[in-house]
């Protein structure tokens, strides 16, 4: 018995404690950083109180923030790398700037008003139609068209249009066809030609542009127009357009 007890003794003492794993550390948070700056008139002399400044692209797409009173923002938690920030403003158009985060940490925007200029014609500018690309799909209906409306939608195209949808006063309902009702939410496209840089992939598109950039002004969504342009059928889609379109104001 004297033998079996300090054979259980001796056991006891050589047998380790039971452990526990060692919990993985976490990782740190991924450093962000802030960029800060104003949103004025074009002029830089009137601030523009509640301007949205939106991220649309990179980690953070689809963030905003908002100025204050004196059209000053600060946009917070960051992530390093090339993004693109929005300035957005009621009765003004968006502008863009490029940053790359850290080495960028400021972005000021200066937006043009939509206002229609004191007694301006609205004509369609007929030199335009040279800088439009695939015109065989595109059927004139009528040279010259004013409407008013309310933009729906606003994306750039490969072929370096603006493309927006623009809800219709009730007066202007008439110019739209059943693809519009059915494929555009009873919208009618309306597009600013040559406005953004054109894709390697539509040489056509790239020849027509060539030396031209439009300087339509182009606004928010949400915002009330009045938009002059040539109204077409687009013969590929089989809708209804102002393509291109010549003046884009403020709606009185």
């Amino acid at each position: 018995m004297a033998l079996a007890a300090a054979a259980a003794l001796t056991s006891g003492c050589g047998s380790s404690p039971p452990t526990t794993p060692a919990a993985t550390p976490a990782a740190p948070p991924a450093r962000t950083y802030s960029v800060s700056g104003t949103v004025t008139d074009l002029t830089g002399a009137l601030p523009i109180a509640s301007a949205q400044v939106l991220a649309t692209d990179g980690p953070d797409r689809g963030r905003s923030v908002s100025t204050d009173s004196t059209g000053r923002y600060t946009f917070d938690g960051l992530v390093a790398g090339p993004t693109t920030l929005r300035a957005l403003a009621r009765n003004y158009a968006a502008a863009d700037a490029a940053l790359a985060i850290p080495t960028e940490l400021r972005a000021d925007f200066r937006l043009p008003g939509i206002v229609p200029p004191p007694g301006a014609p609205l004509r369609c500018d007929a030199t335009l139609w040279s800088h439009m690309h695939d015109v065989q799909r595109i059927k004139m209906v009528r040279a010259c068209q004013t409407v008013t409306g309310t933009i729906a939608s606003v994306h750039s195209s490969d072929d370096g249009d603006v493309d927006m949808q623009l809800t219709l006063d009730a007066p202007f309902a008439g110019l739209l066809n059943a693809t519009n009702i059915a494929n555009l939410n009873g919208n009618l496209q309306i597009e600013a030609i040559c406005q953004v840089p054109v894709h390697a992939d539509v040489p056509d598109a790239q020849r027509t542009c060539a030396g031209f950039t439009g300087t339509v002004p182009i606004p928010a969504v949400g915002t009330r127009v009045q938009v002059t342009g040539v109204y077409v059928l687009d013969s590929d889609h089989g809708w209804m357009e102002l393509h291109p379109i010549s003046v884009l104001t403020l709606a009185p």
